[in-house]
C-alpha cells in the first residue's frame, strides 16, 4: 500500500483538445487499444468525461481511499478507481458533492456506486460497471498514484481518460500528443465521408469493401439457388 501525492499531468490544451472529440474516435486515434470493458458505462449519459486519473486502488467493502484521493486530486483529475469487489458501492452522492465542490473532472470505476437518482440528475460525470445500494465501510488503507487496472485495462496516473455514452478510452500519457494530432485528422476524414455519403455514394464503396470481396476471391451468386 502506498499514496503518491502529487503526479505530472499532460499540458491542458492538449487534453482540452482530446475533450472535442468522442471516446470512439478517440480509441481509432490510439490504436484501437485501451478501451475499457463495455459495463463501464456513465449513470447520467449527457454528461462526458476527459481528464488526467488520479488513480486508486481499494479493498473489497472500503472506499477509505477514495475519500483521501478526492482530497488529494486537483482541478480536472479523473478518479479512476479500481475495486476488487462489487459488494460494496464506491461512490455515492456525498462523494459528488464533494468532488464537484472540488471542481475534479469525474469518476471511473470498475466498482459499483449508489444514490443514482441524484448522481443520473447531476452534471459530475459518474462511470461505473455497477449499482448497489450497500455501503462500505473506511477501515482498510489501500493506494493512490499507482498503477491500476481498471475495466481489463492498465492506468497510470497522468494517462487521460475519455468517456462517453459509447465508453471509455484510455490514452497513455506518452501518447496523449499524438493522439489528439491523429483524432483532429480522423474527424476531418468522417467529416469528408458523410459529405459524399450525402452526394450518393455509398459506405460500401468509399470503404472499398466490393475491391475487398473481388481480391479475396469470394464467390458472389445471385439467389441461394445458385450456391
Amino acid at each position: 500500500m502506498v499514496v503518491v501525492k502529487d503526479f505530472e499531468r499532460p499540458d491542458r490544451d492538449t487534453i482540452d483538445a482530446l475533450d472535442r472529440f468522442d471516446a470512439a474516435s478517440v480509441h481509432e486515434a490510439v490504436g484501437e487499444r485501451t478501451a475499457m470493458d463495455p459495463e463501464i458505462g456513465p449513470i447520467n449519459e449527457d454528461v462526458t468525461v476527459c481528464g488526467p486519473a488520479c488513480t486508486v486502488r481499494v479493498p473489497p467493502g472500503d472506499n477509505a481511499m477514495v475519500h483521501l484521493a478526492s482530497d488529494l486530486a486537483k482541478p480536472g483529475d479523473v478518479l479512476v478507481v479500481a475495486a476488487e469487489s462489487r459488494r460494496a458501492a464506491v461512490w455515492g452522492e456525498l462523494l459528488t458533492r464533494n468532488a464537484k465542490r472540488q471542481e475534479l473532472g469525474g469518476i471511473v470505476t470498475d466498482g459499483n456506486v449508489r444514490d443514482t437518482a441524484h448522481l443520473s440528475e447531476s452534471e459530475f460525470p459518474v462511470f461505473s460497471s455497477a449499482v448497489s445500494q450497500a455501503g462500505a465501510v473506511k477501515e482498510t488503507p489501500g493506494s493512490v498514484n499507482v498503477p491500476v487496472s481498471v475495466g481489463g485495462v492498465a492506468v497510470r496516473p497522468g494517462d487521460v481518460v475519455v468517456g462517453d455514452r459509447d465508453g471509455v478510452t484510455v490514452v497513455p500519457r506518452e501518447a496523449v500528443d499524438a493522439t489528439a494530432t491523429a483524432v483532429a485528422g480522423i474527424a476531418d476524414h468522417e467529416a469528408t465521408l458523410r459529405e459524399r455519403i450525402d452526394d450518393g455514394e455509398t459506405l460500401a464503396d468509399l470503404l472499398g469493401i466490393h475491391e475487398l470481396i473481388d481480391d479475396a476471391d469470394v464467390r458472389v451468386v445471385d439467389s441461394p439457388d445458385d450456391v
